[in-house]
């Protein structure tokens, strides 16, 4: 049975910026110091675990950004091929003070607490007006380690 959408639009995936040179050696540069760290007390394992951490992130954060559709319909929200189901979710926040416009979802997954969707072509209030239909709003805020994330370009 193919559910009919409520709102639908098309978002990027995440936020990119343009990367110079200098931002790859910095992140090379403060990659293999900690390596370094890691192997002078003796964890290995832990400067292996620095280098391809940072490498997937490094990856991730130069690809440019692909706009996805999103949608939301009366048994939850699709984003790309990715369904949330509202029993799955707690609650939903609309942030006014951040640009793009995105809406922070509570989901009661324990390994993806939160998600982030950007909603910057269609009015807010109009997502915000459908989604207190089925889930409550309650303010959240991104996590610290997002925003640092973000302003370090990745």
């Amino acid at each position: 049975m193919a559910l009919e959408p409520i709102i639908v639009w098309n978002a990027p995936e995440h936020i990119y910026k343009d990367k110079g040179p200098d931002w790859y050696w910095i992140v090379g540069i403060i990659t293999l110091a900690l390596a370094a760290v890691a192997i002078i007390f003796d964890s290995v394992i832990t400067a292996i675990f620095i280098v391809v951490a940072v490498s997937a992130l490094v990856i991730h954060a130069s690809r440019p950004s692909k706009h996805v559709p999103h949608q939301i319909n009366d048994r939850g929200i699709m984003v790309d091929e990715v369904f949330y189901p509202f029993t799955s979710l707690e609650s939903f926040w609309l942030p006014h003070d951040i640009d793009p416009p995105r809406l922070l979802i509570k989901s009661r997954k324990i390994f993806s607490p939160y998600i982030v969707i950007y909603i910057d072509e269609i009015d807010p209030e109009d997502v915000r007006q459908v989604l207190l239909r089925y889930i409550a709003e309650t303010e959240h805020h991104e996590s610290l380690i997002k925003h640092l994330l973000e302003r370090l370009g990745f």
